[in-house]
């Protein structure tokens, strides 16, 4: 073998061993959930023989840049970061859905809360519509949620009503950031299942 083969075999080897290094060292995926309530303390509320009041949730609205498997954090007034790494198990809005339809029900055992589409058969006696402008952590370990919501029924729709929380984010990593918007939203769904006890079954 001359000179030029073996610096040619060796120019091989070398790139081979740079691409395999290189391969060995990406970071697994990670993948997280939005947790709902767990236990709110209540008893299960005495119905006295009256139907239960039947609430649906249709489907949420979430800026595009935040509905997206990759984990989004807010780095500056201007400037986002996408985490390519760490990902939702399911796109947002319907991690979001779900976790605030079992949220509601939990904090209003006198109700029967359905997220849309309910099935067939089942009219609402009131239903919600929640359109979020914010729902990010931000650098400096903040958890911002702004939304909008209403609430409709027979009579005609409430007046809308703006929710804006900040949490602290108790750390720097994703599965923090995840755990962030479990305590934001269940905020939020206290807020709304506040204002729908004051309206009953039909």
């Amino acid at each position: 073998m001359n000179r030029l083969s073996l610096w040619v075999l060796a120019c091989s080897c070398a790139l081979i061993t740079a691409f395999s290094g290189c391969r060995s060292i990406t970071p697994p995926l990670s993948y997280y959930i939005i947790s709902p309530l767990t236990d709110t303390s209540m008893p299960p509320a005495d119905e006295g023989g009256k139907r239960a009041k039947i609430v649906g949730l249709n489907p949420i609205e979430l800026p595009g840049y935040l509905n997206r498997i990759q984990m989004v954090k807010r780095t500056g007034a201007n400037r986002l970061v996408v985490s390519s790494s760490n990902r939702w198990a399911d796109y947002p809005d319907r991690l979001i859905q779900r976790v605030l339809g079992d949220n509601l029900q939990l904090l209003m055992a006198d109700t029967r809360v359905y997220s849309a589409p309910w099935p067939a058969g089942i009219k609402p006696d009131v239903t919600v519509d929640i359109a979020f402008h914010e729902l990010i952590g931000t650098a400096d370990k903040t958890m911002l949620l702004s939304a909008v919501w209403t609430i409709s029924a027979e009579h005609g729709p409430s007046a809308p009503h703006r929710t804006t929380l900040s949490q602290s984010i108790t750390g720097s990593g994703f599965d923090d950031l995840a755990a962030a918007h479990s305590r934001v939203l269940e905020a939020l769904c206290q807020e709304v299942a506040d204002a729908l006890s004051g309206f009953p079954a039909h």
